[in-house]
């Protein structure tokens, strides 16, 4: 092997790492939302086993703090997915990877802005946990409500 022989396989490796990662990273945002949908199926079960308002509040309190953390969790991820799709990129690049008609529809992703949350034109696997995070925030806070004021 030469010496540009190794140059591109550890660029291959590089770009194979990045990819490694930018995966694992979305299968943890998408771990902080299943994480969330199970304690709220917790709640809702141990709200009809204990008939306990004390306790579905402090269920509800956990699920709210998991989701919030969920949420923070999906806003870094999303911005730790641009910086890892603009190594991809110049990687890709370094291995000659962008000649015109190969990679010309795949673009890096956006950046996120708050806003893009109630804007339905906006669809991206990061939005939609965000959406679904602040869903069960809502649902929480109704749920618990309800029960409080039902009491």
């Amino acid at each position: 092997m030469t010496g540009h022989d190794h140059d591109k396989e550890s660029l291959r490796r590089a770009l194979d790492i990045e990819w490694r990662d930018h995966f694992q990273t979305r299968r943890q945002t998408w771990k902080t939302l299943e994480v969330a949908a199970l304690l709220l199926l917790a709640l809702v079960i141990a709200d009809r086993n204990l008939d306990n308002t004390f306790a579905v509040v402090s269920l509800g309190v956990i699920v709210a703090a998991v989701s919030v953390t969920g949420l923070v969790a999906t806003v870094h991820h999303r911005r730790a997915q641009i910086r890892k799709f603009t190594h991809i990129d110049r990687l890709e690049d370094a291995l000659g990877l962008h000649k015109t008609g190969l990679l010309d529809d795949v673009h890096p992703p956006s950046g996120f802005v708050w806003s893009d949350i109630v804007n339905p034109r906006r669809n991206n696997t990061p939005l939609f946990v965000l959406r679904a995070h602040l869903l069960i925030l809502v649902f929480v806070g109704i749920y618990a409500a309800v029960r409080i004021f039902a009491d």
